[in-house]
């Protein structure tokens, strides 16, 4: 699979799946990715070569797997290729985020690099180009939304506002160092994991979340959905599962009657090399009473899930799935203690 396109200038870049032997090159285009991801903020890369050493081995090992083509099961992987070189990559990721047959499919953008010798000239647009074709091609024609994440000091922000891409959600992302454990059982609202009888009041607030994220422009998720006995039973049962004890944890805020005003998912994950060993720990999915002012639910959520992820490991928590800055979720991050830290970008393929 090739397809050349014309870039800027006239100049012509090829994009299609990578070859065995050129894992060694487009290692080295992944640690120029890293090392400026590194200086904007993100997390470090490794120094170590005998790592890019065993990453460009795999990258070849994968490329023979493919036999020429760019798609291994839900994984897309293309390279741009200019006068003879490869310049750039991107990766993909395709799936539906939801249940509902509505649902558009999703192909996110990952690990979009172009060689700094060779931006300028049409490569990155040609990769995107290239990969909103093959996700079109396995969603059988069906619309498919093109979703990047990118970190706010990126000044690729212009350019994927260029090619048509809209920023949807934001994350903001605060320390956990210096959590601390909830007060004396005085305040309004506290923070506690949930249990599989909460199942029922996460379940009622569902939709404001599905809600939110439509007003947003975000049209990955499903939209709001009848809560009905099924959905609330495989709900209690996730809570009742041993994720809810580990790794993966679902936080609820309620009132001092008892009752749930809001809800998040928490995740904690391993970062895999080239990143250097680090936990990483993600507090998203905040569904809150819409009768209710969201500012004051952030701050227990957010406390309680700096605690929780500093106990697993965790050096810093990022809040994903905000709106935008100045809206009310969002500026309830920011007086829980977060800063800025990335947005999301869409598009129709």
């Amino acid at each position: 699979m090739a397809a050349v396109r014309q870039g800027v200038g006239g100049d012509r870049v090829a994009v299609r799946a990578a070859r065995p032997d050129e894992g060694r090159t487009i290692a080295g285009l992944w640690r120029e990715l890293w090392d400026a991801h590194e200086a904007w903020g993100g997390y470090a890369g490794t120094r170590d070569e005998r790592i890019y050493d065993q990453l460009a081995q795999r990258l070849s090992d994968d490329a023979r797997v493919r036999g020429g083509q760019p798609v291994l099961g839900r994984h897309v992987h293309l390279v741009g290729e200019a006068e003879g070189l490869v310049v750039g990559q991107v990766e993909g990721w395709f799936e539906r985020h939801g249940v509902d047959e509505a649902t558009p499919f999703t192909c996110e953008v990952r690990s979009l690099i172009v060689s700094s010798r060779a931006r300028t000239r049409g490569v990155g647009r040609a990769l995107l180009e290239g990969l909103a074709g093959v996700a079109k091609q396995l969603s059988r024609g069906t619309p498919v939304v093109m979703a990047a994440e990118v970190l706010e000091p990126n000044p690729a922000h212009a350019f994927y506002a260029n090619v048509g891409y809209t920023a949807v959600s934001w994350t903001a992302r605060v320390p956990t160092e210096g959590a601390v454990e909830p007060g004396g059982g005085l305040e309004p609202l506290t923070a506690r994991l949930a249990t599989p009888n909460d199942a029922l009041p996460i379940a009622l607030l569902d939709p404001s979340l599905a809600a939110r994220r439509r007003a947003q422009g975000d049209i990955r998720f499903d939209r709001p959905r009848a809560v009905d006995a099924t959905f609330v039973g495989a709900l209690a049962a996730h809570l009742a599962g041993p994720s809810a004890s580990h790794d993966q944890s679902e936080l609820v805020v309620v009132d001092a009657s008892g009752t749930v005003r809001a809800s998040a998912s928490l995740t904690v994950m391993s970062l895999d090399p080239p990143f250097l060993p680090a936990r990483r720990g993600l507090l998203g999915r905040f569904a809150t009473d819409p009768a209710l002012d969201p500012r004051p639910l952030m701050a227990p959520l957010v406390r309680l899930g700096r605690r929780l992820a500093l106990v697993r490991g965790a050096a810093t928590l990022e809040l994903t799935d905000l709106d935008p800055p100045g809206g009310p979720l969002h500026e309830g991050a920011v007086l829980a203690g977060a800063r800025a830290w990335s947005r999301i970008v869409e598009r129709f393929a």
